[in-house]
C-alpha cells in the first residue's frame, strides 16, 4: 500500500490555558505545554506535569480515485486510551499509549468531499504512569491506500534462519490481502539490494486468494557473500515486494533489513554471528529531554549517536515498546535493543495505569510490537514486563509462560526476556486478577499501588547491605523460578547477588541484568566477564529523564527520600543528562569496560563542600569535571580521578601536590583532597616501569563571563520534522566553563524554524521546557529548533542580564542535511581539556 506521511494540517485543543484549537505538526505533546502543578495527581511520576483531554482534528479531502481502494490510517502511538473519528463516527483506537494501531477509513469515507478525522488522547491526572509519558499524537501518523488486492501493511517479513561465514539462509514471508468480492491472482516478487547497491532476485510466485481471506507466500533462499550486519558493521538491505497482474503493478512495499544471527547459551553466551558480546547496556525512557515526549528521527538518532560515543553497545526500552525512529537510529548506528512490552499486568502499579487492560489487551499489543521489530536487526530480545510481582502467584506463572510462547511462535528468530525483580517477588502478595475495581471502590480500600512500588525503590536503594541477605533466601529464589524458567534469558532487576548462587543450581541459565544500579558496574564487570553465561547488564538510566522527579539527585545534609516534592523535575540520572551531556561517570564507564585508559578528572563541587552526601545507589557521583569555582578559594575540593594505570600524580600550577596508586579494590577509581586554588589542575598516569600513559587538565575559567551559543549543526532538512540542536553556555574568552555563572537567558528563534523545547539539566527547577527563557544550570542550557518545511534561513538570538546578546545562524534545504558527529560533545568535558583522543 502506498505510505504517506499524515503528520500535517492538524488542529489541537485541551491543552490548559488555551481556549482556542492550535496548529500542529505531528508528532505533537501536549503536556510539554502544560503548566506544571505541585497539586498535579502525577505529582513526582511525572515531573508535576499535569495531564488532561486533547482533541485532534485534521480535515482533508479524499479523491473519488479512493472508492474501491483500502485506506487504512496508522498511527505509531498516541498517549493514552484514544479514541478515532471519522466523520463523527468511532471508527477505532487503542488503550496503550506505546502500542501501534491502525484504523480502516473504508466505511465511512465521503468521496470528493471533505472528511474530518479526530482523535481523542484520554490522559487526565491519574496518575496513570511512573515517569513522563507526554500526551496526545506524539508518534507519527501515515495514511495508507491501495487496492482490494494489496500486501498486508505489515509488509514483508525476512529472518536470518542460519548462517555459515557469509553464506546466509534466510525465510522472506509476506501476506497478501484479498478484500475485494471475487478471488483474485497475482504475482508477488521479492528483491533484495545490498549495501554495494548489488540487487539480488529473491523470487517470484503466483498466487490465488479467494475473497475476504489472505495468503502467505513464504520461501526460504540462501544469499552467498552476504554483507552481516553487526554492532561494528551495521550493513543493511533494502527489501522491495511487488504485487502485479501482467504489465500491472497492483501494489509494492519496501522495507530495510539487516542479516545476522543471535544465538544465546550458558557456555558461549550471547554470539552474533559467532562473535561473543558483552552488552554494555543502558535504559532509556522515552522522553527527549527538553524537546518532552515529541518522537522524531533527529532526537533518537543524536541520543543514540552519543550513546554509542559514550560506550553502549544495547539499550533497554523503559517500560514501553520503544519507537520506530529510534529502531532505525539502532539499525543504522549498530545499536542493539531489549525492546519491552510493557510495566504492569494485572495488578496496578499506578491508580489509574494499563494494568485495567492488561489482560485483555497484551496479546494485540504484544503482535504490534513484533510486527514493528520484526525486520530491525538491532532488536535482539523482546521483555515481556518489567518488576512484575505477579510472576510469584499461579496464574501470574502460566501468565508469563503464555507471553513467552506467543512471542517465541510470532518471531522464533528472537529471545524472550523478562525484568524480573527478586526483591519485589519475595515480597509480593499472592493475589490473582480479580474484576476491576472502579476507582472510587480502590480509593476506599485505602489501595495506593504507588506507595507500594516507591517503598520497594526505598528499600533497595536504603538497606543495600540487609538487601543481599533476602535475596541469598530460599524463599527469593522459589518465588521467581518459574518465572525464569519462562524465558529463554532470565532477567534480573537488581539481583547481582543471586547470578553465581543461581548459575550453579541451573547451569544452562543464561543471565542478563536488565536493571543495575550504576554504583554497582565497575564490581558487577569483572563478574560479568568472569561467567560465560551473563551476557551483560543494562544500567539504569544511561540517560537522564523527566520524571520519578529526584531519584538520582544528590541529597545534602538530611535523610534520603526516595522522591523530591515539587518543584521537582528530573530523576537525575548521572550518566548522560537530558540535553545529551556526558556526565564524569560515563566516561570512568568506558575505563571499566576497557574502551579507554583515563585518566579522568572530576571535582565535587566546592558549593556543596562539607555537606553530608546521603547515600544512593543511582548517585556514584556529584563530582563535576571543572576547576572553576571562584569564591570558594582556600576551601577544601575533592578531586576524583577515573583511570585504568598502576599510579597517578595530581600537580596544581605544576606543583607537586600527591601521588597515590590505583590498587584493584580501588576499581579504577581514587580521590585526593587539596584547598582550592585556581590556576591548572593536572592529573597523570604511570605504569609499573615508571612510564607515562596519560594525562588530564582542567583550567580555572577567567574572571569575564560571556554568553556562549553554538548549534551542534549549521545546517538541516526543511521537512518540518528535522530539528538543530543549539548549546547555551556561560563561559570564559577560552570557553572554559563557569558552572557557578548561572543566570536566566531568554532564546527567540526567527526564520524557517519554531523553538519546539528550551532548558537545562536542572533536576529541580519552576521552569518550563516550553517557555522562551530559562536559567542555565553549572553553566549549561539548551535550545532545540524544529525546522519548516520551506527551505531557508533560521535565526537564534540569546540575550542574559548582564551580558553581550549573541546570534547564531542555520539554514535549511530540500536536501537531507550532512550533521557532523564532533559538536555532539558540547564544551567543557574532556575533549576541551584532555590532550587523549575521545
Amino acid at each position: 500500500m502506498k505510505r504517506t506521511s499524515f503528520n500535517t494540517g492538524w488542529l489541537v485543543s485541551g491543552i490548559a490555558g488555551s481556549k482556542e484549537s492550535t496548529a500542529v505538526t505531528l508528532p505533537h505533546d501536549a503536556m510539554l505545554y502544560e503548566r506544571r502543578d505541585p497539586a498535579t495527581a502525577n505529582g513526582y511520576h511525572t515531573g508535576f506535569y499535569p495531564g488532561g483531554v486533547y482533541r485532534y482534528s485534521n480535515t482533508f479531502f479524499a479523491p473519488k480515485a479512493w472508492h474501491g481502494q483500502h485506506v487504512v490510517m496508522e498511527f505509531e502511538g498516541v498517549y493514552m486510551r484514544s479514541e478515532v473519528y471519522l466523520n463523527g463516527v468511532l471508527i477505532g483506537g487503542r488503550p496503550s499509549g506505546y502500542a501501534e494501531f491502525r484504523v480502516t477509513l473504508d466505511d465511512n469515507l465521503k468521496y470528493g468531499e471533505e472528511n474530518l478525522l479526530e482523535v481523542v488522547a484520554n490522559n487526565p491526572s491519574g496518575p496513570n504512569s511512573r515517569w513522563y509519558s507526554g500526551s496526545g499524537i506524539y508518534r507519527p501518523v501515515s495514511l495508507l491506500v491501495g487496492p482490494p488486492l494489496h500486501i498486508d501493511p505489515a509488509g514483508v517479513r525476512l529472518r536470518t534462519v542460519g548462517l555459515n561465514g557469509t553464506t546466509a539462509k534466510l525465510n522472506a514471508r509476506a501476506t497478501v490481502v484479498n478484500d475485494d468480492t471475487g478471488p483474485r491472482t497475482s504475482v508477488l516478487r521479492l528483491r533484495l539490494t545490498g549495501p554495494d547497491g548489488q540487487e539480488h532476485s529473491v523470487s517470484s510466485r503466483e498466487l490465488v486468494v479467494q475473497a475476504g481471506t489472505c495468503a502467505v507466500h513464504d520461501v526460504d533462499f540462501v544469499l552467498d557473500g552476504a554483507h552481516l550486519w553487526s554492532p561494528d558493521q551495521p550493513h543493511l538491505y533494502d527489501v522491495y515486494a511487488e504485487l502485479s497482474n501482467g504489465d500491472s503493478v497492483l501494489d509494492a512495499v519496501g522495507d530495510t533489513f539487516g542479516i545476522r544471527l543471535v544465538t544465546v547459551d550458558a557456555e558461549r553466551g550471547l554470539q552474533i554471528n559467532g562473535i561473543t558480546t558483552k552488552l554494555r547496556g543502558g535504559c532509556i525512557h522515552h522522553d527527549n529531554g527538553v524537546i518532552g515526549a515529541h518522537t522524531l528521527d533527529a532526537a533518537e538518532e543524536r541520543r543514540i549517536r552519543i550513546l554509542r560515543d559514550a560506550g553502549y553497545n544495547a539499550i533497554r526500552s523503559a517500560h514501553n515498546a520503544v519507537s520506530r525512529a529510534t529502531l532505525r537510529a539502532c539499525d543504522k548506528l549498530g545499536m542493539l535493543v531489549m525492546d519491552e512490552l510493557g510495566d504492569e499486568w494485572w495488578r496496578p502499579k499506578s491508580r489509574d495505569g494499563f494494568s485495567q487492560h492488561f489482560l485483555e489487551w497484551w496479546q494485540r499489543d504484544l503482535d504490534a510490537l513484533i510486527d514493528k521489530d520484526y525486520n530491525h536487526p538491532s532488536v535482539i530480545m523482546y521483555s515481556i514486563g518489567n518488576e512484575i510481582g505477579e510472576v510469584s502467584t499461579d496464574q501470574g506463572k502460566a501468565l508469563g509462560y503464555q507471553i513467552a510462547a506467543h512471542a517465541r511462535a510470532a518471531d522464533p528468530g528472537r529471545y524472550v526476556t523478562n525484568g524480573v525483580n527478586v526483591f519485589l517477588s519475595f515480597i509480593a502478595p499472592k493475589d490473582e486478577p480479580k474484576a476491576e475495581l472502579k476507582k472510587t471502590e480502590s480509593d476506599k480500600k485505602g489501595d495506593n499501588p504507588e506507595k507500594t512500588i516507591a517503598l520497594l525503590n526505598f528499600l533497595m536503594g536504603a538497606f543495600e547491605k540487609l538487601t543481599p541477605l533476602l535475596l541469598r533466601l530460599p524463599q527469593a529464589e522459589k518465588r521467581t523460578k518459574d518465572a525464569q524458567f519462562a524465558l529463554d534469558v532470565a532477567g534480573y532487576n537488581y539481583g547481582h547477588d543471586r547470578w553465581a548462587r543461581d548459575s550453579k543450581r541451573y547451569p544452562d541459565r543464561v543471565i542478563v541484568g536488565t536493571e543495575t544500579f550504576p554504583t554497582t558496574t565497575p564490581a558487577l564487570w569483572r563478574l560479568i566477564n568472569s561467567m560465560p553465561n551473563v551476557i551483560g547488564e543494562f544500567v539504569w538510566t544511561a540517560w537522564d529523564y523527566i520524571g520519578e522527579a529526584g531519584i538520582a539527585t544528590q541529597q545534602y545534609d538530611s535523610p534520603r527520600r526516595l522522591f523530591q516534592p515539587y518543584p521537582a523535575l528530573l530523576a537525575g540520572a548521572p550518566i548522560i543528562d537530558i540535553t545529551g551531556y556526558r556526565q564524569p561517570w560515563s566516561y570512568y564507564n568506558q575505563i571499566v569496560w576497557g574502551l579507554r585508559k583515563g585518566p579522568l578528572m572530576a571535582v565535587r563541587p566546592l558549593n556543596h563542600s562539607g555537606k553530608k552526601r546521603a547515600k544512593n545507589n543511582w548517585r556514584p557521583t556529584d563530582a563535576l569535571r571543572s576547576w572553576s569555582w571562584s569564591g570558594y578559594e582556600g576551601v577544601e575540593a575533592e578531586v576524583e580521578v577515573f583511570a585504568d594505570a598502576y599510579r597517578v600524580e595530581l600537580h596544581l600550577n605544576d606543583k607537586f601536590i600527591a601521588s597515590k596508586k590505583i590498587r584493584e579494590k580501588n576499581l579504577f577509581r581514587v580521590a585526593f583532597l587539596l584547598p582550592y586554588t585556581p590556576g591548572k589542575l593536572t592529573a597523570t598516569t604511570y605504569d609499573k616501569a615508571g612510564n607515562v600513559t596519560g594525562s588530564d587538565m582542567l583550567t580555572s575559567a577567567g574572571p569575564e563571563t560571556l554568553l556562549r551559543v553554538q548549534a551542534e549543526t549549521s545546517e538541516a532538512t526543511a521537512s518540518g520534522s528535522d530539528l538543530i540542536y543549539v548549546n547555551v553556555e556561560l563561559t570564559d574568552n577560552n570557553g572554559v566553563l563557569k558552572p557557578l555563572a548561572d543566570r536566566p537567558v531568554t532564546v527567540r528563534v526567527e526564520g524557517e524554524g519554531m523553538l519546539l523545547g528550551f532548558g537545562s539539566a536542572n533536576p529541580t527547577t519552576t521552569e518550563e521546557l516550553s517557555s522562551t527563557t530559562h536559567s542555565t544550570y553549572q553553566g549549561r542550557a539548551q535550545a532545540v529548533i524544529r525546522t519548516t518545511a520551506r527551505p531557508g534561513e533560521i535565526t537564534l538570538t540569546a540575550t542574559a542580564e548582564g551580558l553581550t546578546q549573541t546570534t547564531v545562524k542555520m539554514t535549511t534545504s530540500d536536501k537531507p542535511a550532512n550533521k557532523s558527529t564532533e559538536l555532539l560533545r558540547g564544551s567543557g568535558g574532556p575533549d576541551r581539556t584532555n590532550p587523549q583522543p575521545i
